[in-house]
């Protein structure tokens, strides 16, 4: 048993080491060390074949592998040097001022340089045939040709290192910006769904006061209903999109309250395509504009009054519709015009979830027959629910309970 234990316990510690990646995120791929002595390598190949064409079609006659050994060499050496000033010198290149970028690395660019070509000249020993120059001599050849070149090169490296640093700079306030429009966003959204919250619990405590006296079992009925919505409602949390289906069961909740108190003079039909049930829609968002369908149109008509709920996809969109066939002819104007809180909060909150992509409008068909059409982004749940049964109250309904 001690044993295993140990063993589990060497395992959980091997998992959660960090990687050299995950200790230094801000390295970029091309800097890992195989990758960029890689690409040393590979220059250094490029540049040993392009002299050997030279030296063949000049017909000189030196081994076919000096060219390659020399130029492998010298990038090789490059590479390694610019590992060095990424590990050791990094931060100083990037935080470095004018000042002293010149009287810092301007030295340290021709000390390196210097070094380049002492450690080149040791390493690679080659002289052509009858030729023997001493060290010294070597040396200060390779120094008054190559000199200025590696200069050159030190200072291509440290604008690739200065580069970097602006662009991970840049992409650290990009993403704190982003993470920050992110919250700005989650925080308004929370806002108005809060708000939205109290001004329906308002509007149906007012239908169940106005049933108190005439109808007390019928109130007493609708707040066990309301006591059944408010339940769902803080079931789902701070969840922001929920699939179609669950908010549909918000509105069949709701629907059955107001039926309490309309009776038979309203009834309802819901027409859901069934690729439409798993799409993700805002949460609380229908149940303000079934609420404004009562509020503004039935209330205000002593006629009976249809409210349908279509729901459809249609290529990458899916639209909405809730039609209100009750409404007072020629009222429509004034109900714009005195929009509350529940209409002016679903257009908010489209505009935050999905800005641009989505469309919101309410439009007078014929007189007294008004259709506020949803248009969003389709965004399939990943959790598709099993369930897609018949709407979830009946096609046409009118009865009480």
């Amino acid at each position: 048993m001690l044993r295993r234990i140990l063993q589990n316990r060497r395992l959980a510690i091997k998992l959660n080491k960090p990687t050299k990646q995950q200790t230094d995120p801000t390295r970029p791929f091309f800097m890992h060390p195989v990758v960029f002595l890689s690409g040393w390598l590979a220059l250094g190949i490029l540049f040993g074949f392009q002299e050997s064409v030279e030296m063949s079609l000049d017909a000189w006659k030196v081994p076919l592998w000096m060219p390659f050994a020399a130029w492998t060499l010298e990038f090789l050496l490059w590479g390694l040097t610019f590992l060095g000033m990424w590990h050791f010198l990094r931060a100083s290149i990037q935080a470095a001022s004018t000042r002293q970028m010149l009287l810092l690395y301007l030295p340290l660019s021709v000390v390196v340089g210097i070094v380049e070509e002492v450690l080149y000249i040791t390493i690679f020993r080659y002289q052509h045939p009858g030729r023997h120059l001493t060290f010294l001599t070597r040396l200060g050849h390779n120094l008054s040709s190559a000199l200025v070149t590696d200069v050159v090169i030190f200072w291509m490296g440290f604008i690739v290192f200065r580069s970097v640093g602006y662009y991970q700079r840049y992409r650290e306030r990009e993403q704190l910006a982003s993470q920050l429009q992110s919250q700005l966003v989650q925080a308004r959204l929370q806002a108005l769904q809060m708000q939205l919250n109290p001004h329906f619990l308002f509007n149906t405590l007012n239908s169940v006061s106005s049933l108190m006296r005439s109808d007390p079992d019928g109130a007493d009925e609708m707040l066990e209903r309301l006591s059944s919505l408010l339940r769902i409602t803080l079931a789902k949390g701070q969840a922001q999109r929920i699939p179609l289906q669950e908010e549909m069961e918000v509105v069949q909740l709701y629907v059955s309250i107001q039926q309490l108190r309309f009776g038979d003079r309203v009834s309802h039909r819901v027409e859901v395509a069934p690729e439409a049930w798993d799409a993700l829609v805002p949460s609380m968002i229908l149940q303000p504009i079934v609420e404004n369908a009562y509020v503004h149109g039935i209330s205000r008509s002593l006629g009976e009054g249809t409210i349908t709920i279509k729901a459809s996809v249609e290529g990458d969109k899916l639209c909405i519709s809730i039609r209100n066939a009750g409404c007072v002819p020629g009222a429509f104007a004034d109900t714009l015009k005195r929009q509350g809180v529940g209409i002016a909060n679903v257009k908010a909150r489209l505009e935050l979830h999905y800005g641009s992509r989505q469309s919101f409008s309410i439009r007078e068909v014929v007189p007294g027959d008004v259709t506020a059409l949803c248009v969003l982004p389709l965004e399939i749940d990943k959790r598709p629910s099993s369930d897609h049964a018949e709407p979830l109250y009946a096609a046409s309904s009118s009865d009480r309970g």
